[in-house]
C-alpha cells in the first residue's frame, strides 16, 4: 500500500493537504495503542511530503520567464519623438510608502499584547503574513520566544501538522527545545518549593497539549521531565503520579529514555520507601518484632546506656534482624547511612554475645589443660607416660568442667559490667588485637589470665608463653586452617572437634616446638622459674 492510498489522498495533493490528513488519522492511530499501524501511517506522512516537496520544486524550476511583448515600431517613433522634444521634467516628489498591516501590528508585539493582536490581524485579512512574522520574531527574539511559542502553540496549532504555516526543521527544533526549556524551568521552580501538587497539576496540563502529542515531541518530553526528576528531590507519591501520567510501567516494558536514569530514578524510589518504612517503624515504640528493634537499634539516636538496655533481651531473631537490616543498608541503600545516627550500621555486635560451641569450647580446653597435666606428672612422678596420660586425661576434664562452669558465672556476670567493659576495651586493647569476634578486657581478659595463671602453675614461665604465645599468634596471624565441611561435622563429631579450623597454621608449629623446649627442660635444666614456679 502507497503512501496515498493510506492517507486517502490523491496524487496531486499540497503539503497542507497531507498535514490535515496525517492529523485527522493520528486521532485513531495512537502510538501506544498500535505501534506497528501508527510506524506505517508516519512513514507514509514522510513520504508524502517528500514527493509534494520535489514537485513543487520541479515546478518553480520549469516555469517559463515573463518576456516584454515587442512594441509597435510606429509607436517606438512616437515615443522617441516624444521625449525628444518634450523639456525635461521636474523630479517627482517622494511618498512614504505604508507598512504591510502584518508588520505594523508586530510592531511593539509582547505577550499582554498578543491576544488583541491576533483578532486584528484576522479581521484585516493578514492572518497568515501576521503568523509568518511572528515566526521570525520567536526565532530572532530569543528572550520573548519560549512565552510567545506557548502562546501559539495553544491558540495557532504551531508544531501540530495542522498548522497553517511552513517552518524548516531548524526552526521547529529551535521552538521546541525552548518551549521545553520553558516547560522544564517551571517544574522545577515548583520541586525546589516542595509544591508537589502543583507540579502534578502543571505537569498534566502540558502533557495534554496536541503539540506534545506528537510521537516524536512526546519522547522528547518525556526525556526532560526524566532528567529533571534524576537532578531535584521528590516523594515517592510524586514519582508513582508521574509514571502515571506518563503510562511508565517496567513489568510492561513501557521505560522512557535514557534507561540508565529511569533505573536510577527507580533505584532511589526504593531506597525512599525503604527509608520511609524504617521511620514507621521508629514510631512503634511498643511493639516486640524483631525488625522494629533492629530499625530502633540503627536508625534511632541512643546513647550506649540505651543501647546497651535494648538489646539485653535480644535472641537469635533479634540478632539476625539487625545483621539483615545492616547488610540492606550497606550493599543497597549505602547513601541512606548518612542519614543514621551511627556511621558503622555493624557497631551492635560488640554487644553480640560471642560465638562459641560449648561442645568445641570444651574439649579444646581439656586437651590443652590434659597436655599440660601430662608434661606435669612426667616431670614430677616420673611416671610411665602412657600412665601419666591417662591421669592428666581425668585431671584436665576435671579441670575443664569446673572451669566452664566458673566460665558460664563469669559471663552472666560480666554482662552487667558491659559498659564498663566496652569502655576499658576500646581504650586498653590494640587496634591490631581487635578482630572478629570484638575481644573484650573483661569479659575475655579474665578468662585468659586464669588459664595462663593454670599453665603457670604447673610448667613454670615456658608453659606461661606457651600459653600466650598460642593465643596471641591466632589473634595476630589471619590466615586460618580451612573449616570442616558439615557433613563430616555431624558424622563424625569429635573428630571435628579436634580438627585445626580456625587456627593458625603457625600455632600448631609454636605448640610443638614449645612442648619439645618444655621437655628438654624438664630434663636438663629442671629448674626454677622454666618449668615449675615453686623453686626446689
Amino acid at each position: 500500500m502507497d503512501c496515498w492510498t493510506l492517507l486517502e489522498l490523491p496524487d496531486d495533493a499540497d503539503e497542507r493537504s497531507i498535514k490535515r490528513s496525517y492529523a485527522k488519522r493520528l486521532k485513531t492511530t495512537r502510538p501506544d495503542e498500535d505501534a506497528e499501524g501508527f510506524q506505517r501511517l508516519r512513514e507514509a506522512y514522510e513520504r508524502a511530503l517528500q514527493l509534494a516537496r520535489w514537485r513543487e520544486e520541479e515546478t518553480d524550476d520549469c516555469s517559463p520567464e515573463p518576456v516584454a511583448s515587442a512594441l509597435p515600431a510606429d509607436n517606438l517613433q512616437a515615443w522617441s519623438g516624444l521625449v525628444e522634444m518634450s523639456p525635461s521634467l521636474a523630479p517627482m516628489p517622494t511618498v512614504a510608502v505604508a507598512p504591510p498591516p502584518a508588520q505594523a501590528l508586530l510592531k511593539g508585539l509582547t505577550l499582554e499584547n498578543l491576544p488583541q493582536r491576533w483578532p486584528e490581524a484576522q479581521a484585516q485579512q493578514c492572518a497568515q503574513d501576521f503568523q509568518n512574522l511572528l515566526l521570525e520574531h520567536c526565532c530572532n527574539h530569543p528572550e520573548q520566544r519560549a512565552p510567545l511559542v506557548e502562546w501559539a502553540v495553544q491558540h495557532l496549532e504551531w508544531l501540530t501538522p495542522w498548522q497553517s504555516l511552513s517552518m524548516s526543521d531548524a526552526q521547529q527544533r529551535s521552538l521546541v527545545g525552548a518551549l521545553l526549556g520553558y516547560y522544564r524551568q517551571t517544574l522545577k521552580d515548583q520541586l525546589q518549593a516542595n509544591q508537589e501538587r502543583a507540579f502534578l497539576a502543571q505537569l498534566t496540563h502540558y502533557s495534554e497539549q496536541l503539540w506534545l502529542q506528537i510521537f516524536d515531541h512526546r519522547l522528547q518530553w518525556q526525556s526532560t521531565v526524566l532528567m529533571l526528576l534524576n537532578e531535584q528531590q521528590w516523594s515517592v507519591p510524586l514519582f508513582e503520579r508521574v509514571c502515571q501520567v506518563f503510562g511508565w510501567d517496567e513489568q510492561r516494558g513501557a521505560i522512557p529514555e535514557p534507561a540508565w536514569v529511569w533505573q536510577h530514578l527507580v533505584q532511589r524510589c526504593q531506597q525512599e520507601t525503604f527509608y520511609q518504612d524504617l521511620q514507621n517503624k521508629l514510631q512503634q515504640e511498643h511493639s516486640w518484632a524483631p525488625e522494629v528493634l533492629a530499625a530502633q537499634l540503627l536508625a534511632k539516636p541512643l546513647s550506649p546506656r540505651q543501647q546497651r538496655n535494648l538489646t539485653r533481651g535480644f535472641t537469635q531473631n533479634e540478632w539476625q534482624a539487625c545483621q539483615e537490616l545492616a547488610q540492606t543498608l550497606t550493599w543497597r541503600f549505602p547513601q541512606l547511612i548518612e542519614r543514621l545516627p551511627q556511621s558503622d550500621v555493624f557497631y551492635w555486635r560488640k554487644f553480640m554475645p560471642q560465638p562459641s560451641t560449648i561442645e568445641e569450647t570444651w574439649v579444646r580446653t581439656w586437651a590443652g589443660i590434659g597436655l599440660a597435666f601430662t608434661l606435669f606428672f612426667i616431670q614430677e612422678r616420673q611416671d610411665p607416660p602412657l600412665l601419666a596420660a591417662a591421669m592428666a586425661a581425668f585431671c584436665g576434664w576435671l579441670a575443664a568442667v569446673l572451669g566452664l562452669l566458673a566460665l558460664t558465672a563469669w559471663n552472666a556476670l560480666a554482662l552487667r559490667l558491659l559498659d564498663l567493659d566496652l569502655w576499658l576495651s576500646e581504650r586498653l586493647i590494640p587496634k591490631a588485637l581487635r578482630r572478629p569476634p570484638d575481644p573484650r578486657l573483661l569479659r575475655h581478659g579474665v578468662p585468659f589470665l586464669a588459664l595462663m595463671a593454670l599453665f603457670a602453675s604447673l610448667l613454670g614461665l615456658l608453659g606461661m608463653l606457651a600459653y600466650l604465645g598460642f593465643t596471641l599468634i591466632g589473634a595476630l596471624h589471619h590466615k586460618r586452617v580451612d573449616h570442616v565441611s558439615e557433613t563430616f561435622r555431624l558424622k563424625h563429631p569429635w573428630l571435628s572437634v579436634l580438627h585445626w579450623s580456625n587456627f593458625s597454621p603457625w600455632q600448631s608449629v609454636f605448640l610443638l616446638l614449645m612442648v619439645g623446649v618444655i621437655r628438654a627442660c624438664q630434663v636438663f635444666y629442671p629448674a626454677f622459674p622454666l618449668t615449675r614456679l615453686i623453686p626446689g
